[in-house]
């Protein structure tokens, strides 16, 4: 059974008002906390008990960025494309930088409603201590950026 001329209408308008809204709104990314384990697909994802890890262990985040820009191309694909940088600051205050350290363009038919990242980093031999995690994602299609962060600890 269809819903008819009048609700796909309906549909469409309010689909276009979400588009317009999402353009003009920042970028936010909730949820974004550490798991697990990496994502197998959207909201697939198992939240860390702690953030106390292990020297070398693998930290595993999952985030879901919201309000990218979605443009369309001449044959009608949308690509949005972002990249997003990584900052670590230890407890001496010493920090590292990684511009770009992923980026994605994901040319798709469909506008993506469902977006979400694995984001995994391992800090190495670093010190035991206290550090702040953080991403920084970059729209490529716009101006819009926005941090987001997580304190962790080195056993």
């Amino acid at each position: 059974m269809g819903i008819g001329t009048a609700g796909a209408a309906d549909i469409a308008t309010l689909e276009r008002q979400l588009e317009d809204a999402r353009k003009a709104a920042p970028i936010t990314v909730a949820p974004f906390l550490a798991v697990t384990k990496p994502a197998q697909y959207f909201g697939n994802y198992e939240p860390r008990k702690d953030m106390v890890y292990r020297a070398g262990e693998q930290m595993f985040f999952y985030a879901e960025p919201k309000n990218l820009i979605f443009p369309k191309n001449a044959t009608g694909v949308y690509q949005p494309a972002f990249d997003v940088d990584l900052e670590v600051s230890g407890p001496g205050g010493q920090s590292m930088k990684q511009p770009k350290f992923a980026s994605f363009k994901l040319d798709s038919r469909s506008r993506i409603q469902d977006l979400y990242l694995n984001l995994d980093i391992s800090l190495g031999s670093a010190p035991p201590g206290k550090y702040n995690v953080k991403f920084i994602i970059r729209d490529m299609n716009s101006p819009k950026s926005a941090a987001f962060a997580q304190d962790v600890t080195i056993k």
